[in-house]
């Protein structure tokens, strides 16, 4: 499964700007930036949030979802780290709901 969407653009993160100040928020919510980086080098599904940001909701090799919120940077494919913290239960069902929707629609 590739990076998969349900806005109509793509959301590629190739690089990650970490401001010092977000490795303490990060902290706070029990999220490491191994984990972060593990999300984003992965797949994740993404949603349009407030202020023009985007969440990233993705499921860690250990089976952790956390949610990664980031912000457009003027660079291609670059985003800016604004928080990440353990996915919701609505996040969590539908990232669940959407994964398995798209193993379905691979099959058929």
């Amino acid at each position: 499964m590739s990076k998969s969407s349900v806005a109509k653009i793509d959301i590629n993160v190739d690089t990650l700007i970490v401001e010092e100040d977000r490795l303490g928020h990060i902290a706070k919510h029990g999220v490491t930036l191994k984990e972060i980086l593990e999300i984003i080098s992965q797949d994740y599904i993404y949603i349009e949030g407030k202020h023009g940001r985007w969440l990233l909701i993705g499921k860690t090799k250990m089976g952790r979802f956390l949610t990664v919120v980031v912000g457009s940077r003027p660079e291609k494919n670059t985003r800016g780290l604004v928080t990440a913290r353990p996915s919701s239960r609505e996040e969590r069902s539908f990232y669940k709901e959407f994964t398995l929707q798209y193993e379905y629609d691979k099959i058929n």
